[in-house]
C-alpha cells in the first residue's frame, strides 16, 4: 500500500453531515473545510432508516484499531503493526468526527475506517444524517446497497471509483453509523469497493463477537 495522506480520505464519509468537512479533486484526498452545518430538524425526503440488531461499538471508541480482524488485514497485505490510529486527542478533525484507523502495507491501495461517533452527539447520527446531508447536495455519489444485513449506502463529493477509491458508510444503529475507504487502488479500480466490503462485513462480524 502507497504511503500518502490517507486518514482524511474517510473524513466526508463520516462527518460532513455534522461537520461540513469535504474532499477537493485536487487535494489527494487531504479534507478541506466546507461552509455550513446541518441541521438535525432539516427536512429530507429519504425514509428513515431503522437497524433491527444494532451493534454496540462503543467498547471500540478508544481502540478503533481493534475493529479489523488481523486476518483480514494479513489478506490485505498488511498487519495490526501497521496500523495508524486517530482517536479524538489527537486533532481537532478527530475531536469533532470521531476515532478511527488506517492502514499502509506493501500492495497497492489503503483502507481505512471510523466511527462516526461524532454525528451522533450532535444529534444528526446515524444514515438518517448522512441523507440529510444528499438532500442538501452535498453527495454527488449515493448508492444504497446492504453488508451482511446492515443497509449501507457508497457515497461521496463525486464518484471516484472508476479511479480506484472506494467510500461506504454502514448503518449499525439507528442513530451510528462506521465508514470504510478504500483508496489508491489505481491499477485495478474496482478492486477498491470489493475491499471496501469486505473490510466492512469484517467490521460486523467483530461487533457481533462482542456485542
Amino acid at each position: 500500500m502507497r504511503n500518502h495522506p490517507f486518514w482524511f480520505r474517510i473524513v466526508p464519509v463520516l462527518a460532513v453531515a455534522a461537520v461540513g468537512v469535504s474532499c477537493s479533486a485536487d487535494t489527494d484526498g487531504v479534507a478541506q473545510p466546507a461552509t455550513g452545518e446541518l441541521s438535525a430538524s432539516k427536512p429530507s425526503a429519504a425514509p428513515e432508516r431503522r437497524v433491527s440488531d444494532p451493534l454496540d461499538v462503543a467498547p471500540y471508541l478508544s481502540r478503533p484499531c481493534d475493529l479489523v480482524s488481523p486476518e483480514m488485514l494479513e489478506r490485505l497485505g498488511t498487519s495490526p503493526s501497521e496500523a495508524t490510529p486517530r482517536l479524538p486527542e489527537d486533532d481537532k478533525i478527530t475531536a469533532q468526527t470521531g476515532p478511527g484507523c488506517s492502514w499502509t502495507g506493501e500492495n497497492e491501495g489503503s483502507v481505512g475506517i471510523g466511527i462516526d461517533s461524532g454525528n451522533k452527539e450532535r444529534g444528526v447520527g446515524g444514515l438518517r444524517g448522512l441523507e440529510i446531508a444528499r438532500d442538501q447536495g452535498r453527495y454527488k455519489l449515493w448508492e444504497e446497497t446492504s453488508i451482511a444485513g446492515y443497509p449501507a449506502v457508497y457515497m461521496g463529493v463525486r464518484d471516484a471509483r472508476h479511479e480506484g477509491d472506494c467510500d461506504l458508510a454502514v448503518g449499525i444503529a439507528d442513530d451510528m453509523t462506521f465508514g470504510v475507504s478504500a483508496v489508491s487502488f489505481r491499477e485495478n479500480p474496482q478492486k477498491a469497493c470489493e475491499v471496501a466490503v469486505e473490510v466492512a462485513a469484517d467490521v460486523i462480524e467483530n461487533l457481533k463477537a462482542g456485542n
